[in-house]
């Protein structure tokens, strides 16, 4: 990108900006491996940037929010078609696309930890829409949870409400802040279907 920006000022052009984007991940799979941070990214380019009198920007969005937040779920069954075991949830891909997107890894555990003699199967964890796609994770080894048991989606900071839909008639769900010291407010009602109801009012019939 700097040599082609040197070509570009040797035409005539005046370039003081160059943006190198994001790409930072984060540990989704919780075995602690260590990745690069922001400050990592700027001190591999810091001095060739420095060379040729640019401002640097980057975009670190997902590596500094993604682990903050978490979509939580409450259990609404456990069923079996004989050959998958299933965790039937009450979030859905409407509220974190990103699994049935692309296929992408979220972390899953359930709220309460389990008894320590609990026997552990593999389920897909799954939505109540009508979707083949409708899941949040695939092949989880994780101990069968009782109906109304939390189920806690891990690392939906960055793609979670901000990809979220109405899909199904699903209402986009509250957000909470929890301080350092266990309070929580909440930062963001939860959908009713009379909100949803507003876009059609004053049409005619």
């Amino acid at each position: 990108m700097v040599k082609f920006i040197d070509e570009i000022r040797a035409q005539g052009f005046d370039i003081s900006y160059l943006n190198i984007g994001g790409g930072l991940g984060i540990d989704y799979y919780h075995t602690g491996t260590v990745l690069p941070t922001p400050r990592d990214l700027i001190d591999t380019v810091r001095e060739l940037v420095k060379s040729r009198n640019l401002n640097l920007i980057i975009e670190p969005g997902r590596s500094l929010i993604a682990n903050t937040c978490c979509f939580v779920n409450r259990v609404t069954g456990v069923k079996t078609n004989g050959t998958k075991n299933f965790i039937v949830i009450d979030g859905s891909m409407a509220e974190l696309i990103r699994p049935s997107l692309y296929d992408a890894y979220q972390h899953i555990e359930l709220v309460s930890p389990p008894p320590s003699d609990s026997a552990v199967s593999t389920f897909d964890v799954v939505g109540p829409v009508c979707e083949s796609a409708d899941f949040l994770g695939k092949n989880r080894e994780l101990p069968a949870p009782a109906r109304g048991s939390g189920l806690v989606v891990h690392d939906a900071g960055a793609y979670c409400m901000s990809m979220a839909s109405t899909y199904n008639l699903k209402m986009r769900p509250p957000e909470y802040w929890v301080e350092e010291d266990g309070s929580v407010a909440k930062i963001r009602h939860g959908e009713t279907f009379e909100d949803h109801m507003k876009f059609f009012e004053g049409l005619s019939t």
